[in-house]
């Protein structure tokens, strides 16, 4: 049940007081901080250990808010995309480009973008609804996934309150996340260089490219370490380290369907032992027959769709960390259409470092 008039009230004071409150999203739930106040921006950083050169999205209620965190010169290339895109906000599409110079360093990470989206979600906009109300202008929320970083992100509202309820002044109850993994991010390019999306998620590169009418460049293969020395403005998305999403339990991919091959994302990642208590995930049904060497066998997608293996995706990951198993081996799905940005993640969850 979405909460009441009175809880998004109190919600939005706590986040003009500087405090932190838990936000319902159709991707994932967000650790939601006042994106213009770099003290309030400070709390998230601290309360979920993420590193300074992660940059944030800012959230807003509406298009015209968005086009405002951008620099007044966009160039009218760039213009015409944002007004293609138009279709999918509210929805899980962020858009990077030139920032306004009122916007935080501590938002973008020193770099000169910013991202920006209009999450789909009644609670959510709500909230920025309220904020822009109470104080007579539109607030950006900044708002990372709330989750300890690095960890498997938190699609309920009680995902929430175990990462980080210590931190938050409040966690505004929304019900599961309908998508259930993060926003595509679109880096909208330049006058003379192509969109690139940066980060895959449930809008496509193919969907993009069809909306705006031109080629979109698909994301860059290699991710960025999260320990590398590089150029703060290097990373203009979230999203983009090595290791990412992950449970405490190991995850390692099978290389392929039904093959006890495993695929090691590290070319230096150790050869697995044979153990004890060892948990198999699939897409698709169950099969009555448990293979050897496996405890159990579960599925993020027992009607085989995707739609409903992204949105299972991480309170699946989430209840087999929690299952006491030594290891959690994982069966790849095609990798077409959402099945890129459920790979992403995985592949992400499965580094070792």
């Amino acid at each position: 049940m979405n909460p009441s008039s009175e809880s998004i009230a109190r919600a939005a004071e706590y986040l003009l007081a500087g405090e932190l409150v838990g936000l319902p999203t159709e991707t994932v739930y967000g650790l939601a901080a006042t994106g213009d106040v770099e003290s309030a921006v400070d709390k998230i950083f601290a309360a979920k250990n993420r590193p300074r050169t992660n940059p944030l999205i800012l959230h807003v209620a509406c298009t015209a808010d968005a086009i405002s965190l951008f620099a007044d010169d966009l160039s009218p290339v760039v213009r015409d995309r944002i007004k293609r895109l138009d279709p999918y906000w509210p929805g899980p599409l962020t858009l990077i480009g030139p920032r306004h110079h009122s916007i935080l360093d501590h938002v973008t990470a020193g770099g000169d973008t910013v991202a920006v989206r209009v999450p789909d979600h009644p609670v959510a906009l709500a909230l920025l609804r309220q904020l822009a109300t109470v104080a007579g202008k539109p607030i950006p929320v900044a708002a990372p996934s709330a989750n300890p970083s690095n960890y498997v992100s938190p699609t309920t509202a009680s995902h929430v309150a175990e990462g980080l309820g210590a931190h938050v002044a409040m966690i505004l109850d929304g019900g599961p996340c309908r998508v259930g993994l993060e926003s595509t991010i679109l880096f909208l390019g330049t006058e003379t260089t192509p969109a690139r999306v940066l980060r895959s998620g449930g809008i496509s590169v193919e969907q993009l490219s069809e909306t705006l009418g031109e080629p979109v460049l698909g994301p860059d293969p290699k991710p960025v370490s999260e320990h590398s020395q590089h150029d703060p403005s290097v990373v203009a998305s979230p999203g983009q380290f090595a290791k990412h999403y992950s449970p405490r339990t190991p995850v390692i991919l099978l290389a392929k369907p039904d093959s006890e091959e495993r695929e090691f994302p590290c070319a230096e990642s150790p050869a697995p032992r044979r153990l004890s208590r060892v948990l198999r995930i699939v897409f698709g049904p169950v099969e009555n027959a448990i293979p050897d060497g496996v405890g159990d066998v579960w599925s993020f997608s027992p009607d085989g769709r995707l739609e409903t293996a992204a949105s299972e995706l991480y309170a699946t990951l989430r209840k087999a960390d929690a299952g006491q198993f030594d290891l959690i081996e994982i069966v790849p799905c095609t990798e077409s259409g959402l099945g890129v940005a459920i790979m992403d993640r995985l592949r992400r969850a499965s580094r070792q470092g």
